[in-house]
């Protein structure tokens, strides 16, 4: 594959906090999608309350991802509070202490009704890394626009791997299917990072997981697997590994990748056999030096831009130092963010596609 790359634009930066919104910290893993005739993005969002939820932000109706006028959604009789789409769950839940990386999908359920879901990793120890309980993965479903936590969750880990994370589900074909992250333990100021990528599938995406197949190997060590639909007949995955939270080294290179497949699905014999490099996070600016996270991408909706891919992602700043960042801040009369131990933002890449080699 052959692409032509734009440079990122930041969309939501957490350094830079959120204009008036003071009850979220810091947002990140973006899942953009497009729901009748208006873009929305979900996203996790640190709270003031020290958990995690989920949140949105929406495009003007009728703007193209050529846009990049998004807006978190916020209580209309309180405009500097963002609105979760569920209040967290109650004390003892296993997502108790938060929900990450939503993932939008509509498909056909039960019965072939047509069914709005959210995907999301729950969380329920109170580090988010070197976690002492495991994480799952668990599903809200939309009913007359109400957002409603299934109560347990969908899928779950193993003995050997009991963390169970990054859930990325696409309804294609009749199928719910879903790539996903499994590992011993997120990776935090010590160990190595060994995360294994799988597949699974289901008819109707809460219950009959077929067996999972593992895509790619604790040796590749990817941590996202994001799908969608090429402009020509073919399918594209965009993969990047777990981000460089403290900056230690050696560590996994940080970057964003591409494939091309002929079908959506964990067969690695059917994805490109080399990744295509999209993104170097060595070469690229400091908002994502230490890392991207959380892919996931359409080709443009007009005729001008149909070869353009636009990808969303999060990036991870080089910067850590708290008092550092807030004397700048303070020199250039700016607010400083609140103190953290590494700072996200969310961004999107225009990538032209220029030839295919498949």
């Amino acid at each position: 594959m052959n692409y032509s790359v734009n440079e990122p634009i930041k969309l939501f930066d957490q350094m830079d906090k959120y204009g008036p919104i003071n009850n979220i910290l810091g947002v990140g893993d973006p899942h953009v999608v497009k729901i009748q005739n208006q873009w929305w993005m979900f996203m996790g969002g640190f709270q003031t309350n020290f958990k995690n939820n989920i949140f949105t932000a929406t495009l003007p109706v009728g703007d193209t991802l050529k846009s990049n006028e998004w807006k978190i959604t916020t209580d209309p009789n309180q405009p500097n509070k963002a609105v979760p789409v569920v209040e967290n769950s109650e004390k003892g839940c296993w997502d108790y202490y938060g929900f990450h990386t939503p993932c939008y999908v509509l498909g056909h359920g039960e019965n072939g009704k047509v069914v709005e879901r959210l995907y999301y990793t729950g969380r329920g120890s109170k580090k988010v890394v070197d976690n002492q309980s495991p994480y799952s993965i668990g599903v809200m479903t939309a009913t007359g626009g109400i957002w409603r936590r299934h109560p347990t969750p969908i899928l779950v880990g193993t003995k050997d791997s009991p963390n169970v994370l990054e859930p990325k589900v696409r309804y294609i074909e009749g199928k719910w299917r879903m790539w996903y992250v499994t590992t011993k333990q997120e990776t935090g100021k010590k160990g190595y990072p060994q995360y294994c990528i799988k597949y699974v599938e289901s008819d109707d995406g809460l219950n009959n997981w077929s067996e999972p197949i593992t895509l790619f190997t604790e040796e590749e060590n990817y941590y996202d697997a994001s799908v969608h639909k090429s402009n020509g007949a073919l399918y594209e995955m965009a993969v990047c590994r777990s981000t460089n939270l403290y900056c230690r080294h050696p560590f996994p290179k940080q970057g964003l990748w591409l494939l091309e497949g002929a079908k959506p699905n964990g067969d690695r014999t059917n994805w490109s056999p080399s990744p295509s490099l999209i993104l170097d996070c060595d070469e690229g600016v400091e908002w994502y030096r230490n890392g991207i996270g959380t892919p996931n991408g359409y080709y443009g909706e007009d005729k001008q831009d149909k070869d353009t891919l636009y990808l969303f992602f999060t990036g991870l700043h080089q910067q850590r130092n708290w008092l550092k960042i807030t004397l700048l801040k303070l020199k250039n009369k700016k607010v400083p963010p609140f103190p953290s131990p590494f700072y996200f933002t969310i961004g999107k890449v225009e990538i032209k596609k220029m030839m295919k080699d498949l």
